[in-house]
């Protein structure tokens, strides 16, 4: 077994999204800052993916597909046996309980659930940040597994972590709405709520859109913004995302990891649900929420966005009430837990 090597299988679509992904980067990117090593086994990566690596720094490995699919498991068991990584951590909803439980059988398992789930899963570590993480199940899933459970353990990327430790600008001099809905979109929210919200909001309020690389829209989206007001832009996988939520007075944001980095960096936000592991999170969760899954939900969204960019002392008691919630630290505290924790020795000789 090797005493620095962790092995992620994650995988990241356009109809999937890239949360998963990231919330495995911000460990990832922790992990290399306490010396250990890192590799990820994905089917069919994106080539933002692939140029997240070089970021992280990782090694990547694509596997074969489909996701799920005996070829699938195969060569990631095969990858385990010549890696030799201290663990191996999944974190996917389409990897299922009969998956894990072979990837369990070849070496210690990590995951990362939203919800418990699941059955017979021999983890031994489940990592789930949502507030109400419950502990019960998740032990009589796993009894022998290491729980890193609740706010402390929101897994915030590196440049986040470092940019909520600085001092921010007050929120009255923020004059831009942020929306933002992940690595794709999967809804096209983006371009349903961009048109709506630019007509509620004062003309001189900017609105960016941030849209990521697996999004599929990409041109039709600015020639949107281009139409509606030179007021209007949009940002396309920028390096960092630091510089749009540091400059945002308000964030529409897709209910996925997203939210604990706007809570790290004590951003007002309206939470928008868009897919359905998100649901239990948000519904004690730090922000006001939307589902956005519905047809009326983008009139809905802009709405309570420009109700809430009105109300500056609303926006400001919010952000009061984050402090403490998430320290920005979880991701620092889970690499940890991965690389000093005495995991079992599973991998055949």
């Amino acid at each position: 077994m090797s005493s620095s090597l962790v092995l992620f299988r994650v995988d990241a679509t356009a109809a999937m999204g890239m949360g998963h992904l990231m919330r495995c980067r911000a460990i990832a990117e922790a992990i290399t800052e306490q010396g250990g090593t890192v590799v990820f086994a994905m089917v069919d990566p994106l080539p933002a993916a692939q140029a997240m690596m070089a970021a992280i720094p990782a090694q990547l490995i694509a596997l074969p597909g489909p996701a799920n699919s005996e070829d699938d498991l195969v060569a990631l068991r095969e990858l385990m046996r010549v890696l030799r990584p201290r663990i191996t951590v999944v974190d996917g909803y389409h990897l299922d309980d009969a998956y894990l439980r072979a990837v369990a059988r070849e070496a210690p398992l990590g995951v990362l659930w939203d919800s418990a789930e699941h059955q017979d899963v021999a983890a031994d570590l489940i990592i789930d940040a949502s507030p109400n993480a419950p502990r019960d199940a998740y032990a009589a899933i796993s009894a022998q597994a290491l729980l890193l459970l609740g706010p402390r353990m929101a897994l915030i990327r590196r440049d986040i972590r470092h940019a909520a430790a600085q001092p921010q600008q007050a929120l009255a001099a923020r004059e831009q709405v942020l929306i933002s809905f992940g690595g794709s979109d999967p809804l096209n929210l983006s371009m349903a709520l961009l048109p709506l919200l630019r007509e509620r909001l004062p003309a001189n309020v900017g609105l960016t859109v941030l849209a990521g690389a697996a999004y599929a829209h990409h041109q039709d989206l600015q020639d949107l913004a281009d139409k509606l007001s030179p007021a209007v832009r949009v940002v396309v996988n920028p390096p960092s995302v630091v510089p749009l939520f540091l400059g945002a007075g308000l964030v529409v944001s897709a209910a996925g990891g997203t939210i604990g980095e706007l809570v790290a960096l004590g951003l007002p936000a309206l939470s928008v649900v868009v897919a359905q592991n998100q649901v239990a999170a948000s519904v004690d969760g730090p922000y006001p929420c939307v589902d956005g899954r519905t047809a009326a939900a983008p009139e809905h969204i802009a709405t309570m966005a420009a109700a809430m960019w009105q109300d500056l002392p609303g926006r400001e008691r919010l952000v009061q009430g984050l402090r403490g919630v998430v320290d920005g630290q979880g991701a620092v505290r889970v690499a940890n837990a991965l690389l000093t924790t005495h995991f079992r020795e599973r991998l055949a000789s």
